[in-house]
């Protein structure tokens, strides 16, 4: 996990880009493909994609925004 996904603190994203101004903005992915959660078939196909931002924490005095594309999945199994 990069020195970024550290300080973001949740497991299992990829970090992107981050951008330090007044405050910090990072943006993120998944970065592998989750079972079903209904059937556990490892065969999922990505249908959409969604952008979420989320205030997610203070570093300091800044704000830290989280830029999140976030994938809707459909179960091939």
């Amino acid at each position: 996990m990069s020195h970024a996904g550290t300080i973001i603190g949740i497991p299992g994203l990829e970090i992107e880009r981050v951008k330090r101004s007044r405050g910090i903005e990072v943006w993120a992915r998944p970065y592998r493909r989750p079972p079903c959660k209904h059937c556990q078939s490892p065969d999922l196909r990505i249908k959409a994609t969604h952008k979420r931002t989320v205030k997610h924490t203070r570093q300091g005095n800044q704000v830290m925004i989280l830029h999140l594309r976030v994938p809707k999945y459909h179960c091939q199994g």
